[in-house]
């Protein structure tokens, strides 16, 4: 895989999970941000609230040494920004953002464009498509979430498809799952523990 097309899977794919030791987490908590962690391989996440969106700051394990990596999303289902060790990496979109009535309208495209490091690199399409309700069972804790499909597509590159399992009361996608272009399953994001705030 290219180091474009890994650092656009990130980019669109950087979501979240969290299995909960002793009390399930709640939106109020969500709001003072979260810190995420994953043992292994390991991925530490800290997410906190920023208007409709999120920001992240992160920590990956790669080549046996731990890398920082932030991120801004317009919206939980949304990444905008990406910066990381190969550079900043920003999607721009030309639809507003607004995905309160997802599962009423059932879809939400925009025309999209890549920069790398301030400059533009390939244009495409982002799509956003609700599958259902359901449920996830993160520990002894259980949240409604919303089945979303999105895929972005880039002249010239392969689709970049992510399941996501969202939390409207958390704010947060519960589970993230990346799939191949004929849908396969290739990886899941599950995280093992989970803190209130930065370093409590």
């Amino acid at each position: 895989m290219s180091i474009l097309l890994r650092s656009l899977s990130l980019l669109v794919g950087i979501i979240l999970a969290a299995p909960a030791f002793g009390n399930c987490l709640t939106a109020n908590q969500t709001k003072q941000g979260v810190l995420l962690t994953r043992e292994v391989p390991f991925l530490s996440v800290f997410y906190k609230p920023n208007g409709p969106g999120l920001t992240e700051q992160k920590l990956v394990e790669r080549n046996r040494s731990l890398q920082p990596v932030s991120a801004v999303y317009l919206h939980p289902l949304l990444v905008e920004k990406r910066v990381g060790p190969n550079g900043t990496h920003e999607l721009k979109y030309a639809n507003a953002v607004a995905f309160d009535d997802l599962p009423q309208k059932k879809n939400w495209q925009s025309d999209t464009t890549l920069f790398i490091n301030g400059r533009k690199s390939v244009s495409g399409t982002t799509f956003i498509r609700f599958d259902g309700l359901g449920e996830e069972t993160i520990a002894s804790c259980s949240y409604k979430v919303w089945a979303t499909n999105s895929r972005l597509e880039l002249t010239g590159l392969p689709p970049i498809i992510f399941e996501q399992y969202y939390s409207p009361e958390l704010h947060l996608v519960l589970r993230s799952v990346r799939l191949g272009p004929s849908n396969q399953p290739l990886s899941e994001v599950r995280f093992d523990r989970f803190q209130i705030g930065w370093g409590n």
